[in-house]
């Protein structure tokens, strides 16, 4: 038996032209992209927000965490970068409501607001 070591990382793109932001997850151990993060960028009431308009992660990489840490990257990336708050699609499948609801349980400032999740400053573990 062996275990073995599987290096991801995530590039994050804005396009302030079209208002648009792009995150993918990158796997070095087998040198290909394995999901991306879609989404529009905003500004509503000062606020700069940005909203998911789709996201995929490969099959391969469903249900083993890999999603989960592939959208908190993002969710952080995004808060670095200047955005405000942070949103989840209106339009989530079940694997997608499932990591929302294991991300609001891991992290005090997400709520579930009318239809969509939202992340606001700062992104702290609870403790």
């Amino acid at each position: 038996m062996f275990s073995h070591e599987i290096l991801f990382d995530i590039k994050y793109n804005i396009d302030k032209d079209k208002f648009r932001f792009t995150s993918i997850l990158y796997c070095y151990t087998i040198d290909k992209d394995c999901g991306e993060i879609q989404g529009s960028i905003e500004r509503e009431d000062g606020l700069k927000i940005f909203t998911i308009d789709t996201s995929e992660v490969n099959d391969e990489f469903v249900s083993t965490g890999v999603g989960f840490k592939f959208y908190v990257e993002t969710i952080k990336k995004s808060l670095e970068l200047g955005c405000d708050e942070f949103r989840a699609s209106t339009c989530r499948n079940e694997n997608s409501e499932k990591l929302w609801q294991k991300i609001q349980s891991k992290f005090y400032n997400v709520e579930k607001y009318k239809k969509y999740y939202r992340v606001t400053l700062p992104l702290k573990d609870i403790l």
